[in-house]
C-alpha cells in the first residue's frame, strides 16, 4: 500500500471551482471542527490511512465523487478527511434522526436522500418531491463548482461485486449540467476507491484512491433536454 503520513493535513486546496462557502452549507468553521473530530476518531481505529491520486482532482470545475460502499459510515468519513476541500454528502434521511450522527451531518451540510426502502408512511408524491428538492440542492452546488460525494449502490454490503446501482447519481449529474453557466465545463465524475486491509480489525490499514475523472461514452455525453424523462426511468 502506498505510504504517506497518517492523516496528513493537506495544503490549502488548489481547486479553482470550489466556493469558499456553498450556498446551503454551514460556516467553514463548523465544517472544519467536524472534519478534525472525524480525523481524530479514524486515526484511533486505523493504523494507517494512505491517500493517493489527489493530483487527479480537477481544478477547473466541481464534480461527483463516486465510490463503492463496503463499510457503512466509515466510507464517507474517510472521503471527508481525504478530500482536500469541502465536499457535500447525500445521505439517507434516517441518519439525520440519529442523536450524534444527525448533528454532525447537519454541520457538514449533508443533504437528505429519501430512499423508497426507508420511507414508510410518506405519500409517494411527497417522497418524490422531497428527493427532487435534495437533488436540486446538490445539483446547484455542483453547477457552482462544488464537489459532492455519493454511493450509487445506496446500501453498504460485503459482496465482492456491485449491488444494484440507483439512478440518483446520474440524475444529479445531468441536472448539474443543465444548471451550469453556459460555456463552463460540466462537472467531473471522479471514481474513488476505498480499499480496506481488514475493515473490522482494530488498527488495520486503508487506502483511499482518487482516480482520474471518468469520461462519458459519446452516447451519454449529452446535454439535458427531451430525453431527461427517459434517463430517470
Amino acid at each position: 500500500m502506498g505510504s504517506i503520513p497518517l492523516f496528513p493535513r493537506p495544503a490549502a486546496p488548489d481547486l479553482v471551482g470550489v466556493p469558499s462557502r456553498a450556498a446551503h452549507m454551514p460556516p467553514a468553521r463548523s465544517y472544519h471542527y467536524v472534519r478534525r473530530l472525524v480525523r481524530g476518531l479514524l486515526s484511533l481505529f486505523f493504523q494507517e490511512v494512505a491517500v493517493e491520486g489527489l493530483e487527479h482532482l480537477p481544478k477547473d470545475r466541481g464534480g461527483l465523487l463516486i465510490a463503492g460502499h463496503p463499510n457503512g459510515l466509515i466510507d464517507p468519513a474517510l472521503m471527508l478527511v481525504a478530500f482536500p476541500g469541502r465536499v457535500i454528502f447525500g445521505a439517507r434521511h434516517g441518519l439525520f434522526e440519529w442523536p450524534l450522527i444527525g448533528a454532525l451531518m447537519r454541520r457538514l451540510g449533508a443533504v437528505p436522500i429519501y430512499r423508497a426502502s426507508d420511507v414508510t408512511g410518506m405519500p409517494a408524491a411527497e417522497k418524490m418531491a422531497a428527493n427532487e428538492r435534495s437533488l436540486d440542492a446538490l445539483a446547484r452546488e455542483l453547477a457552482r463548482g462544488s464537489f459532492s460525494a455519493l454511493f450509487p449502490e445506496g446500501v453498504s454490503h460485503d459482496a465482492p461485486h456491485l449491488a444494484e446501482v440507483k439512478t440518483g447519481a446520474a440524475r444529479l449529474y445531468y441536472h448539474a449540467r443543465d444548471l451550469r453557466t453556459p460555456g463552463s465545463p460540466p462537472p467531473a465524475i471522479v471514481p474513488v476507491g476505498l480499499h480496506y486491509d481488514r475493515k473490522n480489525i482494530f488498527r488495520s490499514r486503508v487506502l483511499v484512491t482518487f482516480h482520474p475523472p471518468e469520461p462519458l461514452p459519446a452516447e451519454l455525453d449529452v446535454d439535458p433536454g427531451a430525453d431527461e424523462t427517459a434517463r430517470r426511468a
